[in-house]
């Protein structure tokens, strides 16, 4: 009995390279579509800098939470997008999310200076800059701002909102870390202190200063802005719309308000 070698469907005769190319191909194409599937979230990079309490850095694990971190967590899971977070030296996330792409900042304020270097998302955290006083001081409360000019505030170098005050006429007695305008307050060597309403009464309590003697003097709607999430200019366009979608979608379903209401003194608008 005789075998015929041949099998009985057609098949072509491939070279050893010519059948890795054809290979390669098809698994080519494979990633192509998997990249491209819906069900597939693209990853990011996305930079943020220590400012408690809208974001905090655990000091064991590198781990950032806090209101801010949360609702830029919730529209990446919203728009089907892997978001990576991590916390830097502000000066080294300001210089990676506008060099590198795909990668993205927050808490940041939206300035002209600042309007061509990125592609702005939308706002993420409020920022209400308050002047506040010790309660018992000769500080009147519930007046404009300017007309606090004769008190004494202490400011931090390089501040911009000491160094807007002492534009405006106020006598700033800088020092250089944001601490020690506390410390001044409380040692009854300065009378006011600008700062974030949220921001202020955690860093002073976690100083171990009395919160309760703090009071809020007067607000500065001047720089009062909300901060932003913004992404660098080579950052893919698509990226961004879905996520200016998600935040869009996140705040007329009010989770974005409610986020911060849990966080924000009573009284303080989350917008």
């Amino acid at each position: 009995m005789t075998f015929d070698k041949r099998p009985p469907w057609p098949v072509a005769i491939l070279s050893v390279p010519a059948a890795r190319l054809v290979a390669m191909v098809f698994v080519l194409c494979g990633l192509s579509a998997w990249k491209q599937s819906p069900a597939h979230a693209q990853t990011v990079d996305i930079v943020t800098t220590p400012f408690p309490p809208y974001v905090v850095v655990s000091e064991d694990s590198n781990y950032v939470s806090g209101p801010a971190v949360d609702v830029v967590r919730q529209i990446c899971n919203d728009a089907n997008i892997e978001c990576r977070i991590t916390a830097q030296p502000w000066a080294r996330a300001f210089a990676a999310a506008q060099a590198q792409p795909d990668t993205l900042i927050f808490s940041i304020a939206r300035r002209s200076d600042r309007e061509g270097l990125f592609r702005w998302v939308g706002t993420v955290s409020p920022y209400h800059v308050r002047l506040f006083s010790l309660r018992g001081s000769d500080v009147p409360v519930g007046t404009n701002w300017d007309a606090l000019k004769t008190f004494r505030i202490a400011g931090q170098l390089k501040d911009v909102k000491a160094e807007f005050l002492q534009n405006q006429g106020f006598d700033v007695d800088f020092v250089p870390l944001a601490e020690a305008t506390l410390r001044l307050l409380y040692a009854g060597r300065a009378d006011l202190v600008a700062g974030d309403a949220l921001s202020l009464p955690y860093r002073a309590g976690s100083l171990q200063y009395n919160v309760d003697l703090i009071q809020v003097s007067a607000e500065i709607p001047e720089l009062s802005s909300e901060l932003y999430l913004a992404a660098s200019r080579s950052t893919d366009p698509n990226i961004v719309t879905r996520l200016e979608n998600a935040l869009g979608e996140l705040k007329k379903s009010g989770v974005y308000q409610r986020i911060w209401a849990q966080s924000l003194p009573e009284g303080v608008p989350s917008n």
